[in-house]
Protein backbone atom coordinates (compact mmCIF):
# COMPACT_ATOMS: atom_id res chain seq x y z
CA UNK A 1 0.00 0.00 0.00
CA UNK A 2 1.77 3.25 -0.71
CA UNK A 3 2.93 5.39 2.02
CA UNK A 4 0.34 8.23 0.88
CA UNK A 5 -2.61 6.22 1.69
CA UNK A 6 -1.15 4.62 4.53
CA UNK A 7 -0.58 8.46 6.01
CA UNK A 8 -4.59 9.28 5.48
CA UNK A 9 -5.42 6.16 7.25
CA UNK A 10 -3.21 6.94 10.45
CA UNK A 11 -5.21 10.51 10.82
CA UNK A 12 -8.60 8.94 10.21
CA UNK A 13 -9.56 8.34 13.94
CA UNK A 14 -8.13 11.49 15.61
CA UNK A 15 -7.88 14.02 12.52
CA UNK A 16 -5.18 15.55 11.45
CA UNK A 17 -4.99 18.78 14.22
CA UNK A 18 -4.17 15.75 16.55
CA UNK A 19 -2.39 14.08 14.36
CA UNK A 20 -0.07 17.47 14.21
CA UNK A 21 0.35 17.95 17.66
CA UNK A 22 1.41 14.57 18.23
CA UNK A 23 4.16 14.80 15.73
CA UNK A 24 5.09 18.13 17.46
CA UNK A 25 5.38 16.51 20.99
CA UNK A 26 7.16 13.84 19.82
CA UNK A 27 9.78 16.13 17.85
CA UNK A 28 10.04 18.24 21.48
CA UNK A 29 11.50 15.67 22.88
CA UNK A 30 13.45 14.26 20.52
CA UNK A 31 14.93 17.71 20.06
CA UNK A 32 15.47 17.82 23.93
CA UNK A 33 17.30 14.71 24.03
CA UNK A 34 19.14 14.31 21.00
CA UNK A 35 19.27 17.72 19.71
CA UNK A 36 18.43 19.38 16.16
CA UNK A 37 21.26 17.31 14.74
CA UNK A 38 20.21 14.15 15.99
CA UNK A 39 17.18 13.68 15.99
CA UNK A 40 15.91 12.01 12.97
CA UNK A 41 12.23 12.15 11.31
CA UNK A 42 12.11 9.02 10.96
CA UNK A 43 12.48 8.37 14.69
CA UNK A 44 9.98 11.15 15.25
CA UNK A 45 7.23 9.99 13.39
CA UNK A 46 7.99 6.71 15.07
CA UNK A 47 7.34 8.09 18.82
CA UNK A 48 4.26 9.79 17.13
CA UNK A 49 2.37 6.82 16.23
CA UNK A 50 2.82 7.96 12.44
CA UNK A 51 4.90 7.34 8.86
CA UNK A 52 7.76 9.75 7.76
CA UNK A 53 5.32 11.08 4.72
CA UNK A 54 2.75 12.21 7.59
CA UNK A 55 5.29 14.02 9.00
CA UNK A 56 6.70 15.50 6.24
CA UNK A 57 2.84 16.52 4.60
CA UNK A 58 2.47 18.18 7.61
CA UNK A 59 5.52 20.23 7.88
CA UNK A 60 7.69 19.90 4.58
CA UNK A 61 11.08 19.34 6.45
CA UNK A 62 12.39 18.80 9.65
CA UNK A 63 13.48 22.75 10.47
CA UNK A 64 9.69 23.39 9.68
CA UNK A 65 9.01 21.17 12.62
CA UNK A 66 11.50 22.45 14.72
CA UNK A 67 9.61 26.09 14.05
CA UNK A 68 6.30 24.66 15.25
CA UNK A 69 8.00 23.46 18.23
CA UNK A 70 9.23 26.41 19.25
CA UNK A 71 5.96 28.18 18.34
CA UNK A 72 3.39 26.35 20.29
CA UNK A 73 5.61 25.27 23.77
CA UNK A 74 7.35 29.24 24.20
CA UNK A 75 6.36 32.13 25.90
CA UNK A 76 4.92 33.42 22.89
CA UNK A 77 1.55 32.17 22.78
CA UNK A 78 0.86 32.89 26.39
CA UNK A 79 2.09 36.61 25.62
CA UNK A 80 -0.39 37.35 23.11
CA UNK A 81 -3.43 35.89 24.84
CA UNK A 82 -2.07 38.39 27.92
CA UNK A 83 -1.84 40.70 25.52
CA UNK A 84 -5.16 40.39 23.66
CA UNK A 85 -7.42 40.45 26.45
CA UNK A 86 -6.03 39.95 29.89
CA UNK A 87 -4.79 43.25 30.94
CA UNK A 88 -6.80 46.16 33.33
CA UNK A 89 -5.16 48.86 32.15
CA UNK A 90 -3.67 49.15 35.70
CA UNK A 91 0.44 49.52 34.75
CA UNK A 92 1.98 47.61 37.85
CA UNK A 93 -1.04 44.82 37.42
CA UNK A 94 -0.65 44.64 34.31
CA UNK A 95 3.65 43.93 34.63
CA UNK A 96 2.80 41.08 37.78
CA UNK A 97 -0.06 39.33 35.38
CA UNK A 98 2.76 38.96 32.59
CA UNK A 99 5.34 38.22 34.37
CA UNK A 100 3.48 35.38 36.72
CA UNK A 101 2.20 33.79 33.29
CA UNK A 102 5.72 34.01 31.61
CA UNK A 103 7.66 32.68 34.56
CA UNK A 104 5.19 29.58 35.57
CA UNK A 105 5.75 28.95 31.96
CA UNK A 106 9.28 29.25 31.22
CA UNK A 107 9.72 26.85 34.76
CA UNK A 108 7.23 24.14 33.69
CA UNK A 109 8.91 24.20 29.81
CA UNK A 110 12.92 24.71 30.84
CA UNK A 111 13.72 22.16 27.67
CA UNK A 112 12.10 24.69 25.64
CA UNK A 113 14.84 27.44 26.87
CA UNK A 114 17.53 25.17 26.85
CA UNK A 115 16.63 23.45 23.34
CA UNK A 116 16.94 27.27 22.30
CA UNK A 117 20.12 28.66 23.73
CA UNK A 118 22.21 24.60 23.11
CA UNK A 119 20.95 25.03 18.93
CA UNK A 120 21.65 28.74 18.55
CA UNK A 121 25.24 27.50 19.36
CA UNK A 122 25.47 24.01 17.45
CA UNK A 123 23.31 25.01 14.75
CA UNK A 124 23.85 28.97 13.43
CA UNK A 125 22.14 27.91 10.26
CA UNK A 126 18.70 27.99 12.64
CA UNK A 127 19.03 31.25 14.42
CA UNK A 128 16.62 32.69 12.72
CA UNK A 129 13.81 30.01 13.51
CA UNK A 130 15.62 30.26 17.18
CA UNK A 131 15.20 33.86 17.24
CA UNK A 132 11.61 34.61 16.00
CA UNK A 133 10.22 33.99 19.68
CA UNK A 134 12.28 36.40 21.68
CA UNK A 135 11.93 38.85 18.78
CA UNK A 136 8.05 38.62 18.62
CA UNK A 137 8.01 38.44 22.41
CA UNK A 138 9.96 41.89 22.76
CA UNK A 139 8.30 43.59 19.98
CA UNK A 140 4.68 42.70 21.41
CA UNK A 141 5.72 43.86 25.18
CA UNK A 142 7.08 46.53 23.65
CA UNK A 143 4.26 47.99 21.88
CA UNK A 144 2.52 47.72 25.50
CA UNK A 145 4.98 49.83 26.75
CA UNK A 146 4.86 52.50 24.19
CA UNK A 147 0.81 52.59 24.50
CA UNK A 148 1.77 53.19 28.62
CA UNK A 149 4.91 55.90 27.39
CA UNK A 150 1.84 57.37 25.18
CA UNK A 151 -1.04 57.76 27.96
CA UNK A 152 1.51 59.65 30.31
CA UNK A 153 2.31 56.46 32.65
CA UNK A 154 5.65 55.65 31.97
CA UNK A 155 9.24 58.19 31.19
CA UNK A 156 10.08 58.41 27.40
CA UNK A 157 12.36 55.22 27.23
CA UNK A 158 13.30 52.94 24.23
CA UNK A 159 10.68 50.36 24.44
CA UNK A 160 12.17 47.53 22.83
CA UNK A 161 15.66 47.68 25.44
CA UNK A 162 12.84 48.21 27.93
CA UNK A 163 10.57 45.06 27.47
CA UNK A 164 14.37 42.67 26.86
CA UNK A 165 15.37 44.40 30.46
CA UNK A 166 11.90 43.30 31.84
CA UNK A 167 12.12 39.80 30.44
CA UNK A 168 15.94 39.36 30.91
CA UNK A 169 14.82 39.81 35.16
CA UNK A 170 12.31 37.08 34.13
CA UNK A 171 14.69 34.43 32.22
CA UNK A 172 18.10 34.91 33.95
CA UNK A 173 16.07 33.85 37.37
CA UNK A 174 14.87 30.41 35.07
CA UNK A 175 18.39 29.70 33.54
CA UNK A 176 19.77 30.30 37.21
CA UNK A 177 17.14 27.92 38.57
CA UNK A 178 16.87 25.39 36.31
CA UNK A 179 20.39 25.23 34.69
CA UNK A 180 22.50 25.63 38.08
CA UNK A 181 19.80 24.58 40.30
CA UNK A 182 20.36 27.73 42.12
CA UNK A 183 17.14 28.58 43.85
CA UNK A 184 16.24 32.67 44.59
CA UNK A 185 17.68 34.27 47.90
CA UNK A 186 15.24 32.30 50.64
CA UNK A 187 13.90 30.39 48.07
CA UNK A 188 10.90 33.21 47.08
CA UNK A 189 8.17 32.16 45.99
CA UNK A 190 7.83 32.45 42.18
CA UNK A 191 4.64 34.80 42.82
CA UNK A 192 6.48 36.71 45.28
CA UNK A 193 9.63 37.13 43.44
CA UNK A 194 7.59 38.26 40.55
CA UNK A 195 5.89 41.09 42.32
CA UNK A 196 9.46 42.41 43.55
CA UNK A 197 11.08 42.13 39.57
CA UNK A 198 7.60 44.20 38.65
CA UNK A 199 7.95 46.71 41.82
CA UNK A 200 11.97 47.31 40.50
CA UNK A 201 10.91 47.90 36.71
CA UNK A 202 7.88 49.86 38.18
CA UNK A 203 10.02 52.32 40.04
CA UNK A 204 12.52 52.60 37.15
CA UNK A 205 9.91 53.04 34.52
CA UNK A 206 6.80 54.84 35.76
CA UNK A 207 6.70 58.96 34.68
CA UNK A 208 6.93 60.41 38.48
Amino acid sequence: MPDTIRATQEEAPSGPDETRQRIIEAALQAFSHHGYRGATTRAIAAAAGVNEVTLFRHFGNKQNLLAAVIDRYSVLPDLKAILEGQLTGDYRQDLIHMGQHLLETLIQRPEMLFLMIHEARRQPELLDVLAQVPRQSRQLLATYLRQQMERGVTRELDPEVAAQAFFGMLFSQVLVLQLLGVPAAREIAPESLVTQFVDIFVRGTINR
